[in-house]
């Protein structure tokens, strides 16, 4: 095992722990030996409780772990968290990608979606509600959910009469 690998290990270790500031550490440790995409996406996982890292910071340790390896698992993990700071359209490419990667749980990305948005999205575009954009992200949020159900519009209002 290499020092890299034990360092991973050591770090995933103290994330399941809730230890952040460690997990941080050792997986940040762990990039400087070797970089690769289980130390890239641990540090970004390990980022999010601490408060003094940067969102974007925390998806570029994402994305730079997807760029080494493309995985949907970390896709879904940086859609997610994209739609938490409100960057809705790299959420929506991220979601759509785990989509592609792994077309059996489809739904679960196209649907993890449609209600991240529907929710979180009203919440960061306040300004974009006082001009009417309530109806356009429902819209949104609920043409996601449906293709998510593999059903087309016509179908749903068809159903819904």
């Amino acid at each position: 095992m290499t020092d890299a690998q034990k360092l991973l290990e050591e770090g995933e270790r103290l994330l399941n722990e809730f230890d952040f500031e460690g997990a941080y550490k050792k997986f940040d440790k762990a990039l400087k030996k070797e970089k690769c995409a289980p130390a890239y996406f641990g540090r970004a996982e390990a980022a999010l409780g601490l408060h003094e890292i940067e969102s974007d910071s925390i998806i570029d340790d994402y994305e730079k772990a997807i760029e080494i390896q493309d995985d949907p698992f970390y896709r879904q993990a940086v859609a997610s968290f994209c739609v938490d700071v409100g960057k809705f359209e790299k959420a929506e490419k991220h979601y759509r990608k785990a989509a592609e990667l792994d077309p059996e749980n489809k739904a679960n990305y196209l649907s993890e979606f449609a209600v991240g948005y529907r929710f979180k999205a009203p919440v960061m575009m306040q300004k974009f509600l006082a001009q009417g954009g309530e109806d356009i992200i429902l819209r949104k949020a609920l043409n996601y959910m449906l293709e998510a159900m593999e059903i087309e519009r016509e179908k749903a209002v068809e159903l819904l009469k």
